[in-house]
């Protein structure tokens, strides 16, 4: 409805929480066929807690706290996985914009494009250092 009505453009993530199956994660996508997708190219380490730092004595729950101290947090983004969002979607003509979140998901990227899984012309994005942003955003 809103791409009848307006003139933007949906991203919807297929990333969502380190927590979420892959099923989870890919569902809104595979639902609702957005003109483009977001996608992790590949597994990463993933802290939250330099947010303590920012929002400590604003948490109102317990578990806010618990969540973002978890220093062993792992997003999993597996060939397998990444495979299965490629495969899920394919027939919808959602195209991706890849996130990189480190020089090897660019290498985890060719291994897709080698095999004719994405085609060009390829949206990457970079987010190199994951804990460097973490540190900027408690700057501001």
């Amino acid at each position: 409805m809103i791409k009848q009505r307006s003139n933007v453009v949906i991203n919807l993530t297929t990333g969502g929480a380190p927590t979420m199956p892959i099923e989870e994660r890919v569902r809104p996508a595979a639902t609702f066929a957005p003109e483009v997708a977001s996608l992790n190219l590949g597994s990463m380490n993933f802290g939250l807690f330099g947010m303590l730092d920012r929002f400590g004595d604003q948490l109102e729950h317990e578990w806010e706290k618990t969540y973002l101290s978890n220093k062993d947090i792992i997003f999993r983004n597996t060939f397998g996985q990444i495979e299965h969002v490629l495969t899920t979607c394919a027939g919808n003509e959602t195209r991706f914009e890849f996130e990189c979140y480190d020089t090897a998901h660019l290498y985890n990227l060719k291994h897709f494009f080698d095999r004719g899984m994405v085609a060009a012309p390829l949206f990457i994005q970079t987010v190199f250092g994951l804990q460097a942003e973490s540190a900027r955003i408690r700057r501001t």
